[in-house]
């Protein structure tokens, strides 16, 4: 083990972990308000909140963890992180990239087995920078599954489901072949699931080793998150539709980068609140604009959505699975970070839940009140 490493491992070990505080804060009553009004207003099934300020983790969860059932989510409680997932898939592109294992303007079709002349328009390839800031113009979902028919008995959401967890690499490279970008790559950003799977072979490829492997070795085991492809089956939470069907766990291999990964609401707020502190050269490369609207009022970096607010930059990333809603939320100058899981994918989720995600930083940060810079309590940068 080198030097280096082992000054890393020190630090970590030593620093003291942040923890939940002994006393109330004085904006828990404040948070929990719009908690349940968050949950009423949206039909809820459950939801489940963690914010990190000052070096201090806090965590309130409401309703119920299925519909039949009275039993409240509790931060150890795993909900579907869905979209939320494509910024760790850009985090470890960008630690690709500062250990000079590739560089973001590359060709994609450098990193693949075998030629796909089809991945430009305009004479502009598809380059990695365009798979992380959503601007490779490729389409949104391959496998098509509005083509899917209904199966006499199940769902049509469970049916789709079962679709993408029976996909396999092999089926995803032979059908890329068929994808073209719709527009020259680096146009206005797009929604493509499509490009993050993209992503998750090329990582695999500049890594050696499968998604789920490179995921545990470089964020979850560093910050003491549990896995998120592999997660305890007994503390899931059920998910539902917004007509509240339920529907059953989403673990589709070929989504991890893009959609599947799931994890609670303490190992999300581990990973939120480092990329908070942006200690790591490569969480700050991950958080530099790569695009912009041409009023620079909104910018896109490794997937991490950046504007500004009252409470200086923020950062964040947002979506919905087939029976869940989450949202991650970053403020770096007022040292803040919110993250809240919903197991219900109910109309409007993402909108209520971000803008309850504001409230929340004017509550813990009131008038944008800019924290001290990050002491030893907040989150460790990962081994190395």
């Amino acid at each position: 083990m080198n030097i280096r490493r082992v000054t890393f491992l020190w630090f970590v070990l030593a620093a003291p972990t942040a923890g939940v505080p002994a006393e109330p804060a004085p904006f828990d009553g404040a948070i929990r308000e719009l908690g349940r009004a968050w949950l009423a207003n949206n039909d809820g099934v459950g939801l489940s909140v963690g914010v990190y300020e000052n070096g201090q983790r806090h965590f309130y969860n409401f309703g119920a963890t299925q519909i039949d059932g009275n039993k409240t989510p509790t931060k150890d409680t795993i909900y579907e992180i869905g979209p939320v997932a494509k910024t760790m898939a850009g985090q470890l592109l960008a630690r690709a990239i500062v250990e000079g294992r590739a560089t973001a303007n590359d060709e994609v079709t450098k990193y693949l087995e075998e030629p796909y002349p089809n991945l430009e328009n305009g004479g502009e390839p598809v380059r990695l920078l365009h798979l992380a800031n959503m601007t490779s113009q490729l389409m949104d979902n391959i496998p098509d599954v509005s083509q899917v028919r209904t199966v006499p008995g199940e769902l049509l959401t469970t049916t789709r489901m079962r679709v993408f967890e029976r996909y396999t690499r092999r089926e995803f490279l032979r059908q890329l072949h068929m994808v073209k970008p719709r527009r020259p790559p680096g146009a206005d950003p797009w929604h493509s699931n499509v490009a993050s799977m993209l992503l998750g072979v090329v990582l695999e490829k500049l890594f050696g080793e499968p998604f789920e492997t490179i995921l545990e070795r470089e964020i979850e085991k560093p910050l003491r998150m549990s896995s998120g492809a592999d997660p305890i089956t007994k503390l899931l939470a059920r998910g539902y539709t917004s007509d509240n069907a339920p529907v059953p766990p989403f673990a589709a291999p070929m989504q991890y980068a893009s959609a599947s990964l799931r994890y609670s609401t303490d190992d999300l707020l581990k990973y939120a609140a480092w990329q908070m502190v942006e200690r790591d050269a490569s969480v700050k490369l991950a958080h530099q604009p790569t695009w912009m609207t041409p009023d620079k009022r909104y910018a896109v970096g490794f997937y991490w959505i950046i504007d500004q607010s009252p409470a200086g930059r923020r950062l964040q990333y947002s979506g919905s699975t087939y029976g869940f809603t989450s949202v991650c939320d970053l403020y770096p100058e007022a040292r803040v970070a919110v993250v809240l899981l919903s197991n219900k994918a109910a109309d409007g989720a993402q909108e209520t839940l971000r803008a309850m995600s504001a409230k929340i930083v004017e509550l813990v940060a009131p008038g944008g009140a800019v924290r001290s810079q990050p002491s030893s309590a907040d989150a460790p940068p990962p081994v190395r």
